[in-house]
């Protein structure tokens, strides 16, 4: 694993970013971390400064520059130091001994566990994502339980956790940074798919998302949520399913303003 680096954005995710690191740090003391913060203003930069852990080299955005700028550079400095393979991981996942060994060895170019979040209080497992190519939107295979007998191949597994060979970013670049939240992996797994590489769900690593329940989301949520889904729509759908795509995307707007509000 010597040639592995792990990429962690970071937005005003203090607590979490802190519980992130000391689960990685204990389940794999010498992995190379790159930790690329986006403007924190909740003393994230110095939660992880008082870590002191020489394995973790800070990068210090002045600003949001949105989750696919922020992991890019982390990617390129991944990349200039001797980077084989790079591990994207969101800050509110847990990482336990165990979970990276079958992502490296799986023979696919982009690899991704299964995420295992609580919703209302029981846990579910995301076994990757399904782009449907008729509306523009994505979906994950959502299970009770973690023996499925019969995986689906998916689509893109998310940016949460994602393992990515050298090759696939040296071939196809780097995530689109139009995309300043959402929908970036699934567009990444799409352009990857399309220059030949594989993209798969490895079931023996499982990894734990902590996603936020009950909160009420803030506007800007739903403008880049909206903003992403147009971008993702024109990038993908031929010019005959975008009037569809687009009334869908109208519906939604005004099924979160309702919801919202």
């Amino acid at each position: 694993m010597t040639n592995t680096f792990v990429i962690i954005p970071n937005f005003n995710n203090q607590r979490d970013i802190v519980s992130c690191l000391k689960s990685l740090i204990k389940a794999y003391p010498k992995i190379k971390i790159i930790v690329v913060d986006n403007g924190s203003t909740d003393r994230s930069v110095e939660a992880i400064n008082l870590l002191r852990y020489e394995e973790v080299e800070l990068i210090k955005n002045e600003a949001n520059l949105g989750f696919a700028k922020a992991t890019n550079i982390g990617l390129k400095l991944a990349l200039k130091r001797g980077a084989k393979d790079v591990l994207l991981l969101n800050p509110d996942t847990l990482p336990s001994r165990g979970f990276l060994e079958p992502l490296l060895a799986n023979s696919a170019e982009i690899v991704g566990p299964v995420l295992k979040f609580k919703r209302a209080g029981r846990w579910v497992y995301d076994f990757g994502g399904k782009v449907n190519f008729w509306i523009g939107r994505t979906s994950h295979d959502e299970y009770r339980t973690d023996n499925i007998k019969h995986l689906k191949s998916p689509d893109y597994v998310s940016g949460a956790c994602m393992l990515i060979r050298r090759k696939v970013l040296e071939k196809i670049g780097f995530l689109d940074e139009r995309y300043f939240l959402f929908f970036e992996d699934s567009d990444f797994c799409l352009r990857a798919k399309k220059a030949g590489f594989k993209v798969a769900l490895e079931p023996k690593s499982v990894m734990i998302h902590n996603l936020s329940e009950g909160k009420k989301k803030p506007l800007y949520y739903f403008y880049h949520l909206l903003r992403s889904n147009l971008i993702f729509i024109n990038s993908w759908l031929p010019f005959y399913r975008r009037p569809v795509a687009y009334l869908y995307l109208w519906f939604l707007a005004l099924k979160m303003l309702l919801n919202r509000f």
